[in-house]
């Protein structure tokens, strides 16, 4: 692997890294002291701040006529729709089967990238998805709890956000090749604004923010800062120079790095299986990437 693969591949391994951590870091803030929809109006508004302060140096022109359409459904699937069906679904269903649920969406890339743009799918990214599939059910199997039931309507609304977000992954490729990433996140998410602020204004203005504890505050800044500004933007920089169908299959990475953070900081048991979980995530990703190397930096 020479430096430039080296470079993606570590961004995308840091990407999952902060979303796995993520999952513990919200559980801090939503839905105790901040409604799921409000506080991604809090994400999207702030996120679009910090994105236009650092687009104004550049001032890169977009040509509306002809991608205008495309920014727009970005805004909406990899956004939008992607983060309120998402809490929603949660919210409806048991957290086991929405957490299996989303491990459908490196398939889901490699679906839309080979019906939307012509992605190539190898033989070998058909194995390192299934490989990793298995490795992330693995982590996530829980015998005791596997079989609880929850809402059809909920299963049904994540099984739409793991699609939709799938689908902007491929959908933003394109952009990526004609405009700087910067430009493109920035346009992105505060288009994304006139989605949500209809959802979730009215949970926003109801929150007492001077009330919040310090810890939420931190958190919340994690969650806007961190998982939102800096991964949207390392994603959309390594699409372009990996297929969607690689930036999808890292996702399998959460949830070892999910485990990981609740046995270090929240208690929870080294099992043999996590082991074994990480062994299978860590082969399909690796075989996912292993065709890519050779793609521009």
């Amino acid at each position: 692997m020479n430096w430039s693969g080296f470079k993606t591949y570590f961004a995308l391994t840091i990407v999952s890294l902060f979303y796995g951590i993520n999952y513990s870091v919200l559980k801090i803030v939503v839905p105790e002291h901040v409604g799921p929809y409000g506080f991604i109006v809090f994400r999207v508004i702030i996120a679009s701040a910090v994105f236009w302060i650092i687009h104004f140096f550049s001032r890169e022109k977009i040509n509306w006529k002809e991608d205008g359409w495309r920014l727009t459904i970005c805004a909406l699937t990899g956004v939008a729709v992607n983060q309120l069906l998402f809490y929603k679904g949660i919210s409806l269903t048991s957290a086991v089967n929405g957490s299996i649920i989303m491990t459908l969406t490196p398939v889901l890339v490699l679906i839309w990238a080979s019906v939307l743009i012509g992605e190539r799918i190898t033989r070998t990214k058909i194995i390192g998805i299934v490989v990793g599939l298995i490795g992330a059910l693995i982590i996530l199997y829980q015998p005791d709890t596997l079989f609880t039931s929850g809402d059809w309507k909920g299963d049904i609304l994540v099984l739409i956000n793991a699609a939709s977000y799938a689908c902007y992954l491929v959908l933003v490729k394109p952009l990526m090749k004609k405009y700087s990433p910067m430009t493109v996140v920035t346009w992105v998410f505060t288009i994304a604004i006139i989605f949500v602020i209809p959802v979730g204004l009215s949970q926003a203005t109801s929150v007492d923010l001077a009330s919040l504890p310090t810890k939420v505050w931190w958190s919340m800044g994690y969650a806007i800062l961190i998982v939102t500004v800096v991964v949207y933007f390392l994603n959309a920089w390594t699409l372009v120079r990996v297929d969607s169908s690689v930036v999808g299959a890292f996702i399998y990475l959460q949830p070892i790095f999910a485990t990981v953070t609740a046995i270090l900081f929240f208690g929870e048991v080294f099992l043999l299986k996590h082991l074994l979980a990480a062994a299978f995530v860590f082969v399909g990703v690796y075989l996912v990437t292993k065709k890519t190397a050779n793609q521009k930096s």
